[in-house]
């Protein structure tokens, strides 16, 4: 029987890296980010509704989507992020179902950074949530991003607070100690879920 686990966290949180490891551990994983990277490209269908929303300004001269412009304006603008999200969601959940659906594996991965907020949950048996205290996050995410602390704050405060996220989460990945800490708590989780799959 096939089994969808998703994996989500908040900005900085270190979901990519759980991500990761499922895959080097043979795991077929999905990651809604890269999807929405692929559908950004020139002439996919996220990239077209972009430019017909928000206009060529968003463009770099190459006419390729401009990242970072777009990344300012959604961390800082309500409305852009919401509309962003109101056209991006739907295509990505419609590549993801089709990549699930399809995919012959007992067990999928999926990481996706607003599980919750995109009610993107309903696609999953499962979901580990990776999390670490505000400050860690904040800390990280500035340094990560070249940010201040309250740029990282902000850009921190768009999305669902993730004890909110960790308490309607089924499994709870604490990142904040090292990576090894991180992986034996993946491995125990891994554990109980093949027990429970049994």
């Amino acid at each position: 029987m096939k089994k969808v686990i998703g994996v989500t966290g908040g900005i900085a949180s270190g979901k990519s890296n759980i991500i990761k490891l499922l895959g080097e551990m043979g795991f077929y994983t999905l990651s809604a980010d890269l999807i929405a990277k692929e559908l950004s490209f020139i002439g996919m269908p996220i990239y077209e509704k972009i430019k017909q929303e928000f206009g060529k300004e968003y463009l770099t001269p190459t006419g390729n989507l401009d990242r970072n412009k777009m990344a300012n304006l959604i961390f800082s603008n309500d409305e852009a992020r919401k509309k962003l999200n109101d056209l991006s969601h739907p295509i990505i959940r419609e590549t993801l179902e089709k990549r699930i659906n399809t995919a012959d594996y007992t067990y999928i991965f999926i990481e996706v950074p607003l599980l919750y907020e995109a009610k993107f949950d309903d696609l999953c048996d499962d979901v580990i949530c990776v999390y670490l205290p505000f400050e860690i996050q904040r800390e990280r995410l500035a340094l990560r991003d070249n940010l201040t602390l309250e740029e990282a704050e902000k850009r921190i405060k768009t999305q669902m607070p993730l004890s909110e996220k960790a308490n309607l989460s089924d499994y709870v990945i604490d990142s904040s100690g090292d990576f090894s800490e991180t992986k034996d708590q993946l491995l125990k989780i891994l554990e109980r879920i093949f027990a429970e799959n049994e």
